[in-house]
């Protein structure tokens, strides 16, 4: 009997032993934090698509690193930058380049939203008052350091939770056609800070360095340094992250000869 693609024989690459289950994708007890930050207008826009600008001057970007104990896809490490953008009228914190190091997770950020993961060598510890996080692509060359304490109890208000956008790109496999996908993509991520009986959520604000310790022209993260420091937290969270929506489709729009994204 063949493969069926209709959904019996799996969800995902390969049919028949797919290597991750269908959305929503489960994160129990996440550990994440971030920094944020003004940073330079021009090299933060050679990162973004078209029709995807920053909403402010100087542009508002974050750099979030996560250390996921207990998901779907099992424990792992990821790092990530959004930057705040507006697309036909909405805001979003758009996510040009993120990096993790667990197989399925890479693959299923790429394939479904259009996550632009790669895999890299990655470290979380907590030494002192602060929390280290290092990224090295590869071994040997580091491309940043996070550092952040926690000074205080944060309220969630403090927080711009957004929208998450990300281009999902496919590339054609045929040279005679064009790109099989090249579409914005729209996350809600469902959940909320995890809870404790006394101090209630766990986010906690502080004081944040960031370090794009080397460029790379492999790997441009140094686009996205700091110019001004804005705000440190971290937070204990779960949630899930479901199917996105389309909210722009490049190809529909005469965008997909490969030349405009």
């Amino acid at each position: 009997m063949a493969i069926d693609l209709t959904g019996p024989s799996g969800f995902s690459m390969p049919m028949g032993a797919s290597l991750y289950p269908p959305p929503p994708h489960h994160f129990h007890g996440a550990k994440l934090a971030w920094a944020t930050y003004e940073a330079d207008v021009e090299a933060v826009a050679r990162m973004l698509p078209p029709g995807v600008k920053p909403d402010s001057n100087p542009p508002v970007c974050e750099l979030w690193v996560c250390d996921y104990p207990s998901t779907t896809f099992g424990p792992y490490l990821e790092a990530y930058v959004h930057v705040r953008v507006e697309v036909d009228g909405v805001r979003y914190w758009y996510q040009p380049v993120i990096f993790t190091n667990r197989e399925p997770a890479l693959a299923a950020g790429r394939e479904i939203w259009g996550y632009a993961k790669k895999l890299a060598t990655m470290a979380w510890r907590e030494e002192a008052e602060q929390i280290i996080f290092t990224i090295e692509r590869p071994v040997g060359k580091r491309l940043v350091t996070f550092t952040l304490s926690r000074d205080r109890l944060a309220r969630p208000d403090e927080v711009e939770a957004l929208p998450i956008l990300s281009l999902r790109y496919i590339p054609p496999s045929d040279p005679e056609r064009g790109p099989a996908a090249a579409e914005l993509v729209r996350l809600d991520v469902e959940g909320g800070l995890h809870q404790t009986p006394v101090l209630g959520d766990v986010l906690w604000a502080g004081r944040a360095s960031v370090a794009f310790d080397s460029p790379s022209e492999v790997d441009p993260w140094h686009l996205f340094k700091p110019t001004r420091m804005l705000a440190g937290h971290v937070q204990t969270a779960n949630f899930s992250l479901p199917l996105g929506k389309v909210v722009k489709d490049y190809l529909a729009e005469g965008l997909g000869d490969g030349k405009n994204v």
